[in-house]
């Protein structure tokens, strides 16, 4: 008995998996976790928080810039580079798929 390759499962699985892929990052993105991140970065300490109340009370002159730890890494690559840029284009592919339907779907029932 002969197998019958399906020849056309290696390009659904590929597909399945960029779009696992598109969905994660575009997730990622809209919930805002990165902004969230480097906003954590920014904030003042307790630590600083003290130091700058007791500033106060000494009299001191105080600057903000002196208690807030304002430190920012660039993680991006050409890795998360390329995966934005084809997000991007999914997204507008998807985009102008979903309008063209609704869009026969319109021409149909009106």
């Amino acid at each position: 008995m002969e197998k019958k390759k399906n020849k056309g499962t290696w390009i659904l699985k590929g597909l399945g998996i960029l779009f696992i892929l598109y969905l994660s990052l575009t997730v990622a993105i809209s919930t805002g976790y990165y902004e969230a991140k480097l906003s954590e970065k920014t904030t003042i300490t307790d630590e600083a928080m003290k130091q700058f109340e007791q500033d106060i009370r000494d009299g001191k002159d105080v600057d903000i810039k002196d208690y807030v730890t304002d430190i920012q890494k660039d993680y991006s690559n050409q890795t998360t580079k390329a995966g934005v840029w084809f997000s991007q284009i999914v997204e507008s592919f998807m985009s102008k798929g979903i309008d063209g339907m609704i869009n026969i779907f319109k021409a149909l029932f009106t």
